[in-house]
């Protein structure tokens, strides 16, 4: 799923918790991709691209059920911890396993359980039909706006970031190979979409009522 959807996800649960900071929100539910574009640029992690595709081949330490559920708990800590909230602790620990959950359900077979196993593997493979991921991202993203009962700007955010991704979705064959030739440019390209989102998705919720 690309970040706008991801950050989508933070409108459904500040719906549930109206009193939890939605940068902190935002920061959750995307903590795991945070994690895959700073080991990509360590070289801990890393994709390949072959038959005209980008693949995920090694991410088990941001991207597996384990890495997911250990980065939880270690948020849940430190917001119970700092703010005294358990209510806000555990909105915040759901957002960061979200980002997992929801991979799962778009990504090839490249979500281990663990990254001391290499399988299994779970991965629905959505990626790979790019019209169909385009639609279910979308629709999942109206659907937390609807959800949330969000601004007709908010909207506007969600479906132009959306159409902005097809590019990406549909990109294939000699377009893939400036990421073959630098590898960072694509941990890169999804760091800046994060950040993107961060701001007009944190901007224009601010003018909803949630309670």
């Amino acid at each position: 799923m690309y970040a706008i959807n991801h950050a989508a996800t933070a409108l459904l649960i500040k719906k549930k918790v109206p009193t939890a900071p939605m940068i902190l929100l935002l920061v959750s539910v995307q903590l795991i991709e945070l994690f895959w574009v700073l080991f990509n640029y360590l070289g801990w992690e890393y994709y390949s691209i072959s038959g005209g595709k980008v693949h995920l081949d090694y991410l088990p330490y941001s991207h597996s059920v384990f890495g997911a559920v250990v980065a939880a708990l270690i948020s849940f800590a430190i917001i119970n911890w700092g703010y005294k909230n358990r209510k806000l602790a555990a909105a915040i620990a759901i957002g960061v396993l979200s980002h997992i959950v929801i991979d799962m359900i778009f990504h090839e077979k490249d979500i281990q359980l663990s990254p001391f196993s290499a399988t299994p593997v779970w991965g629905l493979g959505i990626l790979d039909y790019p019209w169909l991921n385009f639609a279910l991202e979308f629709l999942y993203g109206l659907f937390c706006w609807w959800y949330f009962k969000g601004s007709k700007a908010l909207l506007a955010v969600i479906v132009i970031f959306n159409i902005t991704d097809l590019p990406l979705m549909l990109g294939g064959g000699d377009s893939l190979k400036p990421f073959q030739e630098y590898p960072f440019i694509l941990p890169t390209i999804i760091l800046f979409q994060i950040l993107v989102t961060w701001y007009f998705v944190w901007r224009y919720s601010r003018k909803t009522k949630t309670a």
